[in-house]
């Protein structure tokens, strides 16, 4: 799949414009490996802590392309948000008008934040999963919300918990097509479907179980995103990855990490003129 290149004349915001929202006291890693991933794939890169925490800054601010921001309202229009990276239970709120309509790519923590419930009686859209009771012993139901053209980048665990099935080439597909997202399951095989489209990516080592990767890879998709259509930002972000991850192990063996696997996603493979 062919991948955006910069026109010979273009100008500085002009090749993709990110921000990314996350990071936490907890996980100000998930943060920077997000950052590390996609600097070099966008021309600029926002970033909006998802909680107050000079630490968290601190360590963000030493990633020289990156421009932190203080809160969203700070945020120019961007072409992609990322959102979820190492956020834990923090919520913010990316419906502002002033973002303008950019693409959403939902990663970790963030994916939790789609679920809400509805007492099932006033519910007039499709639903997922069944019903419980709420603390005020309500019968509700269980409704996912993904923003309007939107990526999500869930591990098994994490699909199940959104679906309530298992991550199947089939499932995937299914809830592709009925929530009209893009779905980039992540496991030993990676699955990616639109609902229309589904291929799989089998680059992938052991290597690659450490910590971060999967942070490594929604910054990786959601930087591809700003000028690539979903489908294939998805599914480049993960084969990329996937090379980047071979690589580290021709130079480490298995003793790699995610940061080196975020300074090698260039070297996977050359860019590809349209």
């Amino acid at each position: 799949m062919k991948l955006w290149t910069p026109e010979k004349n273009s100008h500085k915001g002009q090749n993709g414009k990110l921000l990314i929202i996350g990071g936490s006291k907890r996980y100000h890693g998930a943060a920077m490996l997000a950052i590390l991933a996609a600097r070099r794939f966008v021309d600029l890169v926002y970033f909006v802590p998802g909680e107050k925490d000079p630490y968290l800054v601190a360590a963000v601010k030493t990633i020289p392309e990156v421009i932190v921001l203080d809160s969203i309202s700070d945020a120019p229009e961007c072409e992609c948000i990322l959102y979820g990276v190492g956020l834990a239970e923090n919520k913010l709120d990316i419906s502002s008008p002033s973002l303008g309509k950019p693409k959403i790519i939902i990663d970790g923590d963030g994916l939790k934040q789609t679920i809400r419930f509805y007492p099932k009686a006033c519910l007039t859209k499709s639903i997922v999963g069944q019903s419980t009771l709420n603390e005020r012993g309500e019968v509700v139901q269980k409704v996912l919300e993904f923003p309007k053209n939107c990526i999500i980048t869930p591990h098994e665990g994490e699909f199940k918990m959104l679906f309530g099935i298992d991550g199947t080439k089939e499932n995937v597909e299914k809830m592709a097509k009925q929530h009209t997202i893009t779905i980039l399951k992540k496991g030993p095989v990676d699955i990616i479907s639109n609902g229309k489209k589904t291929r799989e990516n089998k680059l992938h080592n052991q290597g690659m179980t450490k910590g971060g990767t999967g942070d490594v890879l929604a910054g990786l998709v959601a930087a591809l995103a700003c000028k690539n259509d979903n489908f294939v930002s998805a599914f480049e972000g993960a084969r990329l990855c996937g090379k980047a991850g071979n690589l580290c192990k021709k130079e480490f063996g298995f003793n790699f990490c995610a940061s080196d696997l975020a300074k090698r996603i260039s070297k996977a493979e050359k860019p590809t003129k349209r």
